[in-house]
């Protein structure tokens, strides 16, 4: 919140002594207002008299609680909890008019116009933390809640956009930092089992709707206010809320409910990666239990979930209760001070902090923990216990230490920010005692690499290994993709776990770069057979180089721009052009050009090849030299691609049509960019325009493209072009299309910026041109070729060298991508729908 709230106005009689503060933001609901701000008491603490605000019909409404407000402490203003944030009801009328009075006791502080403050209408607040079959967890603030109406309160879990699950509140959530001063912190659901079994029925909805992948989204009164997307199975069980909550405030003497139980110690052991916490819990509930689900809170932060537990004797509670140690792994190491710990048994039981509490050190806690369960001549019966038995990783390599043969090595590392890291190298277990291969990083530890995992040819291993052992394959390499959104580089390692249970660990090397070399490595790396395309795209290779490309554009520096002659002021459209390797197309395009002009247009290369940023601007200005045609420069700093390429130029141009031309395209005649533009001019409801595209004898290279799914590329649909190569029919004008290619189409300028350009997740250079046309398509406009707009088309032929797998496998992933955002608009043979691969 901010201080910067308008000017009140103060009124008499004087305020309550040492007491200050201010009205900061209201917000408009149906029923309600929702008003915020603070109150300070003397030398900033917290309020010593009740505080209120008033309306002018003269009824005062209570201030309940107060919030910690770290901005309110940073300037010096107040060391306790000050903040407010209250419902009130609206008053009849235009509430724009009225003035509200901040008091504090009978004497009022400040009386505020609400118009100076520009209320705002109230929008709900709320989050989904976790859909699953078995649990619905998350919090929801609407005041419409008890304020009313009905509808405008109604909570609902919406599944895939249609399937509706109403809900209800039915949980306390004192993490949230407003929850402590609203409603008694109701402002959480959290369902389990049977309820979600009820509300379902209810419903009339299955329950498989609640598994696999599905985008789901909670909304209160018909406006959406949180969301999830993904297959709840892998969904992270470690759940932060917000920055920094504040403490609960104490609730007023005589109301508090008694604990569960208390917190005596707590600590962080990066050997196990996780939180231990020991103290007393009442009663017996804890007999028999070894994991139950838990959420810890601190002041950064809050871990939920699945931890081990052990009770354990304290003859200083006996008859009271029994003493526990709990396990909850996290890479949370230093979220702040512990506000609570809850464990769910038969019930939750939240365990307070005790007056005493302590923070063991790192170098003492394992050790306690063990003489408190006698684990230390005991073997592992417990999950608790098998958490103390593992060993801890001490930065070296003990996979030679097992009791079984086992070679790995790890030849490559790359991390790709966002979404994990993906592991190149080879290993050899010929005994077959490897259960699970997991990656480490700051106390997460991964699913095991063979869920995601790519075996690769290595004829040196089986050669390097044959007189040792009896190896029937040469597929001993591999390429590993550890989904990881939050991997930390610098603290990453392998765990080898035996089918004994014995683990071993492998430290890794440095990450290598990133850019399009590391795309090369990983994609040059693995060849697919069509029937591994889809599973080994979607579970392996597509969301690491998506997230490597993402990585490496958002590195991008800002271009260089160079005017060459007199461009325009107001283009009627800016020909955008990309320049990578054959930048001597640029004076063949100002050749043909320059017979007919430009005048109304603007010419735009964009130079995605920074090695020949000196030899593109000398060419360049021996062509406008020789042709007066003018052009825009755009120098970047590195090779980007494609896409990233044109959204450049469309960036530095300014012409009202813009016109995607390869450099290798080359007009025929000179009404190509007049009949362009003029269609999309004539036709308010055509999206995109295309030319006729032929090659150099005359027959045709582009007419249009259809789609069709091949199943030797992964069954994902891929461009067709009908004609090509046939000889050019009579023109038939202006003619629909599926989609037109990026070699040459024109669209508007606003249109063009409205969709952001090319889709850049297509990376280098595929798909970009098609899926721009059905995004197009999506918004209802058309898209069409002009069989009177002739070009020439030299079609350079770049990919399929032989050996050279990188960028074929690109292809392969920029399919992948297509297809999820487009392929249920070609369901005929979609992956998966067929169990025989059919080829023909």
């Amino acid at each position: 919140m901010s201080d910067t709230a308008a000017p009140a106005i103060l009124v008499p009689p004087k305020p309550a002594a040492g007491h200050r503060g201010r009205i900061e933001v209201v917000e408009l609901g149906t029923r309600f207002l929702l008003v915020s701000g603070w109150v300070t008491g003397p030398e900033g603490r917290a309020p010593s008299a009740a505080i209120s605000l008033a309306l002018p019909d003269g009824r005062a409404h209570p201030v309940g609680g107060f919030l910690r407000r770290r901005d309110l402490a940073e300037r010096g203003i107040a060391s306790e909890p000050c903040g407010f944030l209250v419902d009130i009801p609206r008053p009849e009328g235009p509430v724009e008019t009225l003035s509200m009075a901040l008091r504090a006791g009978v004497r009022e502080l400040l009386v505020q116009p609400l118009a100076a403050l520009a209320p705002r209408p109230f929008r709900p607040r709320g989050h989904l933390d976790h859909v699953a079959p078995d649990r619905i967890a998350g919090w929801a603030f609407d005041p419409a809640q008890w304020h009313g109406p009905a509808e405008e309160a109604a909570l609902e879990l919406v599944v895939d956009g249609t399937a509706r699950i109403p809900l209800s509140l039915n949980a306390t959530r004192r993490d949230l930092p407003f929850a402590t001063v609203q409603r008694g912190g109701q402002l959480g659901f959290d369902f389990g089992l049977h309820d979600i079994a009820r509300l379902m029925a209810a419903a009339g909805l299955e329950r498989d709707l609640l598994e696999g992948d599905h985008a789901y989204a909670l909304l209160a009164g018909g406006q959406r206010i949180g969301a999830l997307q993904g297959s709840s199975s892998r969904r992270s069980r470690l759940v932060q809320r917000g920055a920094r909550p504040a403490a609960a405030p104490a609730p007023a003497a005589g109301t508090a409910a008694e604990p569960a139980g208390f917190v005596d110690w707590h600590g962080y052991s990066r050997a196990q990666g996780g939180w231990f916490f020991g103290g007393w819990l009442r009663g017996e509930a804890l007999q028999g239990v070894e994991t139950c689900r838990a959420a810890a809170r601190f002041e950064d932060g809050t871990v939920e979930v699945e931890a081990a537990i052990s009770p354990y004797p304290r003859q200083d509670i006996s008859g009271l209760g029994l003493g526990y140690i709990a396990f909850l792994p996290s890479p949370l190491n230093d979220p702040g001070l512990l506000q609570g710990l809850e464990v769910t048994l038969d019930e939750a039981r939240p365990l307070a902090p005790s007056l005493g509490i302590a923070r063991m050190p790192e170098a003492e806690l394992v050790a306690m923990v063990r003489m408190l369960l006698g684990a230390a001549t005991r073997k592992p019966r417990t999950a608790l216990l098998k958490v103390l038995a593992q060993p801890a990783y001490e930065g070296e390599d003990t996979l030679a230490k097992l009791p079984v043969p086992l070679h790995l090595e790890v030849d490559s590392l790359l991390v790709a920010p966002g979404a994990g890291a993906v592991l190149m190298g080879w290993w050899l277990d010929p005994s077959r005692a490897v259960a699970a291969i997991r990656l480490r990083s700051r106390g997460t530890l991964s699913a095991p690499l063979g869920e995601r995992w790519i075996a690769t040819e290595r004829a040196d291993i089986r050669e390097a290994f044959a007189s040792r052992f009896s190896l029937d394959h040469a597929k001993h390499g591999f390429l590993a993709y550890v989904e990881a959104p939050g991997l930390d580089p610098a603290d990453m390692h392998l765990e080898i776990e035996l089918a004994t249970g014995e683990i071993g660990f492998k430290p890794l090397p440095a990450p290598g770069g990133g850019g399009v070399g590391a795309i090369r490595r990983l994609l040059g790396a693995v060849q697919l057979a069509p029937d591994e395309v889809v599973d080994r795209c979607d579970r392996v290779l597509g969301p690491p180089v998506v997230a490597l490309n993402r990585h490496r554009l958002a590195a991008a520096g800002a271009p260089t721009i160079v005017a060459v002659g007199d461009l325009p002021e107001a283009p009627r459209c800016s020909i955008i052009v990309p320049l990578y390797g054959r930048i001597d197309y640029l004076m063949y395009q100002c050749a043909l050009f320059s017979e007919h002009g430009l005048p109304a247009d603007e010419l735009v290369y964009v130079l995605d090849d920074p090695p020949k940023r000196q030899a593109l601007m000398d060419l360049a200005q021996s062509a406008y030299r020789r042709f007066g045609i003018p052009m825009r420069l755009v120098l970047l700093e590195e090779n980007l691609g494609y896409a990233p390429a044109n959204n450049a130029g469309l960036a530095h141009s300014r012409g009202e049509y813009v016109c995607y031309l390869n450099s290798d395209v080359m007009p025929e005649e000179p009404r190509w960019l007049d009949l362009l533009t003029g269609a999309l001019e004539a036709d308010p409801a055509l999206g995109i325009a295309g030319a006729l595209l032929t090659f150099e004898d005359g027959t045709v290279q582009h007419s249009g493209m259809t789609f069709k799914r091949l199943p030797q590329l992964g069954g994902f649909p891929y461009a067709m072009h009908p004609g090509k190569g046939r000889i050019r029919p009579p023109s038939r004008g202006l003619q629909p299309a599926e989609a037109v290619t990026g070699a040459c189409m024109v669209l508007r300028r606003d249109l063009a910026n409205e969709l952001g350009g090319f889709d850049e997740d297509y990376v280098v250079g595929d798909f970009e041109d098609a899926d721009l046309c059905f995004r197009i398509r999506a918004r209802g406009l058309g898209c069409a070729v002009h069989e009177d707009a002739i070009l020439w088309h030299l079609e350079r032929q770049s990919q399929g060298s032989s050996g050279n797998f990188w960028r074929h496998n690109l292809t392969l992933v920029n399919g992948w991508s297509f297809a999820r955002r487009w392929g249920h608009l070609f369901p005929e043979a979609s992956p998966g729908t067929d169990a025989v691969l059919r080829l023909s």
